[in-house]
């Protein structure tokens, strides 16, 4: 598991408002900026530089890598 301050509007986050920390997990990578989640319940797709090893912020914490994780076929759909 790693976690998120990214706001995911689908739980009820605010434009331009501080989206609190949250647990997700990594489903796939992009492979070049972009993973698919599930946090909330919600699938959802953010940014990789958004998660984190550590329950923090960004630039408070370390980043996760996902190279480890498999890409996302073309196929793949939400």
């Amino acid at each position: 598991m790693y976690y998120t301050d990214y706001p995911i509007f689908e739980l009820g986050d605010e434009p331009n408002k501080e989206a609190p920390i949250r647990t997700v997990m990594v489903l796939s990578y992009d492979g070049d900026k972009y993973c698919d989640i599930i946090v909330g319940g919600v699938v959802s797709t953010i940014k990789a530089g958004y998660i984190y090893k550590e329950r923090g912020r960004c630039g408070e914490v370390e980043k996760f890598n996902p190279n480890y994780y498999p890409k996302r076929s073309v196929s793949w759909q939400r």
